[in-house]
């Protein structure tokens, strides 16, 4: 008898994270036994320098709905991304940090209620909805946010507080028909300003991020800068684009 297909695929980037994966399949073979849908558990090694592969396929031995894939070079979470994006089989993604910080056992349950029963094409993992969620993020990350989350309100007109987070639950045909192409983690705000200049109804879930217990974390702002500046730029030619579209629209109906 053949497997049952997945609804719910958990994409998971990895990027040298052996020590973690335990706890977090742990965490997430729970819930997929918790869920009404089958689940899969896709973790994209990106060249790690460590024995992430190796765990992970070692693990798909006992657990064989999770599901290893090697990226090759060069990094990134966005190819990581995009790379899971092609091999997954469920109606709903979960984009899931291997380190173990994201309130999975919160938010996932909210994540697939509002996928599949109201209709959302993305739902954002927020942050700052409760101020006290907001306690476990450096002080120095909290300056980058505002100074993001001001661009994209005044720039864009979104009024999403966390564009940036990039635990996050969409509806996959709908992802992959926006032709994504970032390569970093910029991936994250182009699929909000994608999915919302193309109609998309975006949900928010209110969650706080604990703090990774191995290894440290491989995003800098320094480097990420460039990406973000791309894609913000990107979601202003959408939303002017967007505008002419419809005075045109206006137009041939008058």
């Amino acid at each position: 008898m053949s497997p049952e297909r997945p609804v719910v695929s958990f994409i998971v980037p990895a990027l040298n994270e052996e020590l973690n994966l335990p706890p977090l399949f742990e965490r997430l073979l729970a819930l997929g036994q918790r869920l009404s849908w089958p689940s899969e558990i896709c973790v994209v090694d990106d060249c790690s320098r460590d024995a992430t592969l190796r765990v992970a396929q070692e693990w798909q031995a006992r657990h064989p709905q999770i599901r290893p894939i090697h990226k090759p070079l060069p990094h990134g979470l966005g190819r990581g991304i995009r790379t899971a994006l092609q091999h997954v089989q469920g109606k709903v993604g979960m984009v899931v940090m291997a380190d173990g910080v994201d309130p999975l056992e919160e938010a996932v349950p909210q994540f697939c209620r509002l996928v599949l029963d109201e209709g959302c094409q993305l739902v954002l993992l927020s942050r700052y909805l409760d101020p006290a969620d907001s306690q476990t993020i450096p002080l120095s990350y909290k300056v980058h946010h505002l100074l993001f989350r001001f661009c994209t309100a005044f720039l864009l007109g979104i009024p999403f507080r966390d564009t940036t987070y990039a635990f996050r639950a969409f509806d996959i045909p709908f992802i992959r028909s926006l032709n994504l192409h970032s390569n970093g983690f910029e991936i994250s705000p182009e699929i909000t300003f994608k999915t919302h200049f193309s109609g998309g109804k975006i949900g928010q879930v209110a969650g706080r991020q604990t703090r990774r217990v191995h290894g440290k974390s491989n995003f800098l702002f320094s480097r990420a800068a460039r990406g973000y500046s791309r894609i913000l730029a990107e979601g202003i030619y959408l939303r002017v684009t967007r505008n002419q579209k419809s005075r045109v629209a206006g137009h041939s109906q008058g």
